[in-house]
C-alpha cells in the first residue's frame, strides 16, 4: 500500500514536471522565434504556449522600441572637413524570424550599418549643411539605414546625432572669423550713428541760418 501510494506520487511528480518543461511563457513584449529539429517553425504569440523540450529551441526577441549608440565615428565631409559624430539609433525588431535568420548578429549588424551610413550621408554633404540641417542630414541617415536593415525584419524609427565636433585648429579658425564679423559689424554701426549725427547736425545749422532769431 505504501509503495503502491509511493509510486503514484513519483508519477505524478514526472508528469507534472514534464508538463511543466513543455510550458512556456511568451511576455507580451516578446517574439519568440520557435527552431524544431533546427527547422524554423514560427514566431510564437505571447501567453502560455507549448514547447518540446530537447527538440524545441526558442530564441527571444525584445519588439519593444530599442536603441544602439554609435560612438564618435571619424567622418569627412563634401568640402573635405574631418568630423567626429556621437549617434544614437533607435528601431523595432518587425519580424524576430527574419532578425534570426537573415543575420547573424542583428543589434552588432544594426551599429556597423549605421556607421556605413553616416560615412555615406556626411561625406556627400558639405560641412555648413552638416552643421545647420542637423535633422536632416539625420532623416537621410535614418533612411539610409532603414533600407539596409529591411531585409532583417528591422525599422529603424529614428536618428540621433547626439554630437558633432569639429577639428580644434577649424574651431580656432572659425572662432577667429566669428569675431572679426562682430568687429566689421560694430564698425559699420559706429559709422551708421556717425553719419546720422552728422546729418542731424547740418540740419540744424541751416534752420538755424534761416532763422536767427531760433538761436
Amino acid at each position: 500500500m505504501v509503495a503502491t501510494f509511493f509510486l503514484i506520487g513519483a508519477l505524478s511528480f514526472v508528469v507534472v514536471l514534464f508538463l511543466g518543461s513543455l510550458i512556456r511563457i511568451i511576455r507580451q513584449w516578446e517574439g519568440a522565434v520557435v527552431f524544431r529539429l533546427g527547422t524554423y517553425r514560427g514566431v510564437l504569440k505571447p501567453g502560455l504556449r507549448i514547447v518540446f523540450p530537447v527538440i524545441d529551441r526558442l530564441v527571444r526577441w525584445d519588439i519593444r522600441l530599442l536603441t544602439n549608440d554609435v560612438p564618435g565615428q571619424s567622418v569627412v565631409t563634401k568640402d573635405n572637413i574631418s568630423l567626429s559624430i556621437d549617434a544614437v539609433v533607435f528601431y523595432r525588431i518587425r519580424d524576430p524570424g527574419d532578425a534570426v535568420n537573415k543575420v547573424t548578429n542583428a543589434r552588432a549588424s544594426i551599429g556597423l550599418a549605421a556607421m556605413g551610413a553616416l560615412r555615406d550621408v556626411i561625406g556627400s554633404v558639405p560641412l555648413d549643411t552638416a552643421l545647420q540641417h542637423r535633422e536632416e542630414v539625420a532623416e537621410r541617415i535614418r533612411a539610409n539605414l532603414d533600407d539596409a536593415t529591411d531585409p532583417w525584419g528591422i525599422d529603424v524609427q529614428h536618428v540621433e546625432l547626439t554630437d558633432m565636433q569639429l577639428p580644434h585648429e577649424l574651431t580656432r579658425e572659425m572662432a577667429k572669423e566669428a569675431e572679426g564679423d562682430r568687429e566689421a559689424r560694430a564698425r559699420v554701426i559706429k559709422a551708421m550713428a556717425e553719419g546720422e549725427a552728422t546729418t542731424k547736425v547740418a540740419e540744424a545749422q541751416e534752420i538755424f541760418a534761416r532763422s536767427p532769431a531760433l538761436m
